[in-house]
Formats: structure tokens, sequence, C-alpha cells
């Protein structure tokens, strides 16, 4: 239904059909290669201003992305979930990560290494194909986010943020979020954030359940967030 309402693939990251078709040979030599990880909610997979040695799949679980900026504060400017590859960008621009990557959840990861990940890219055209796209796709998504930080007010940034967030966590419209973390993805403090949240409830848009938000009329935070 939201897809009717919202155009949220402008606004969305996407870039799990990477590995898709890949020839039995590059299956088999991701199988001989890979590395099993497994980390708990809250552990960090990589820290910002480190040297990439691979790029991961991320197998189970959901993961936030974030930036932190010179008062230590947070900013998490994107979530992947299921079967997203994560890394790659400053692997292929031969620089230190641009950012930190933590679990959300409990998350299971194959880490692929530099050199296998390079071959494969060099290997097969499809591959790279896709992944050209899905760094253009992303490119334009940046741009639609730091124009919503720079001209949308705090109560219109919470709406689409919610609107991203119930797709993402595809939960029946249950998201499962603590209140820092959700307040870092709208770029607001905890409690204007909470005000806002409230007033969302009070409209019944929403029902709030301790860190849990359930959506209850998705057209009004649509209407809220001023993109009609």
């Amino acid at each position: 239904m939201i897809n009717t309402l919202f155009p949220c693939k402008r606004y969305s990251f996407t870039n799990d059909s990477i590995l898709e078709d890949l020839s039995s040979n590059l299956i088999s030599l991701i199988e001989k290669r890979k590395i099993s990880i497994k980390l708990k909610k809250r552990q960090v997979l990589f820290y910002e201003a480190t040297i990439p040695t691979g790029v991961y799949i991320l197998k189970a679980g959901k993961v936030k992305k974030y930036a932190t900026g010179l008062n230590g504060k947070e900013h998490i400017f994107y979530l992947a979930k299921e079967n997203e590859i994560l890394g790659y960008h400053c692997l292929l621009s031969k620089e230190t990560y641009a950012h930190s990557t933590a679990c959300l959840t409990d998350c299971e990861f194959d880490l692929i290494p530099k050199e296998v990940f390079l071959s494969m890219i060099e290997n097969d055209h499809k591959m790279l194909h896709r992944l050209l796209k899905s760094i253009s796709h992303e490119f334009g998504v940046f741009t639609n986010n730091t124009r919503i930080l720079a001209q949308h007010s705090v109560r219109e940034r919470t709406a689409l943020s919610i609107i991203k967030l119930e797709r993402f966590f595809d939960n029946n419209s249950c998201i499962k979020l603590s209140r820092k973390d959700h307040s870092s993805i709208v770029g607001t403090s905890i409690e204007s954030l909470v005000r806002t949240l409230h007033d969302f409830k009070e409209e019944e848009a929403i029902e709030l359940k301790e860190s849990t938000i359930i959506v209850k009329d998705i057209e009004k935070l649509v209407r809220a967030s001023n993109f009609i």
C-alpha cells in the first residue's frame, strides 16, 4: 500500500541485488574463501577510519551505518537488513571507512576477502553493472535525504522516518527501535522526537508501546511528511 502513497525508492537505499545470478564458479569461490562472523546486538562490525579488508554479506539481522561528529554524537544515515552487502564503497575507492557499522539485532555475516571481491568484479560484467547501478541510486538517495535535513521540519522528518522504518522492519506495522537511534535518523534531540511521537499518537496515526511504534494510519503520516 505504501508504495502507492509515497515514493519510497527515492528515499531508501537498496543494494540487495548486487550478488544475484552469480556463476557457479563465483559461488564456489565465495563458499571456499568466505569467513563467517556472528555478532551480538550493539556490537560493531567495523569502525570509521579503519582500513577495509573485504566486503560483508549480511546473512541475518539488521545493522545501522553511522558517522560520528566532533561532539561524539552519531548520525545514522542508513539501515541495512538481510542479504545486503556492506563495506564496498571504501574498498573500491581505496580509502578508509567513512562510517561505522553496528548491529541493531544479533547478526550473521559472510566476509568476502578484498582480493576475491575485486576478482569477482573484474570477471563478472553483470555484477559490475549492478554495482554501478546501486551506487548511482545511492547518490540520488543521499541527495534527497540531504535536502530533507536542510528544508523539512522535525515533524515532517519524523513522519518520513516512520514511513521508511515501517517498510524496513516489515513486521505488521511494528517498528522496534531505540529512541536514541530514531532521533539520530531524524536528526534531532531525543526530547524533540518524543514530543513529536506523542503528537502523532494523539492524532491516532501511531501507537506507542515502550520502544515500539505501531503504525495505525499511514496516510496521516504521508500527509504530515509534506510530500504530497
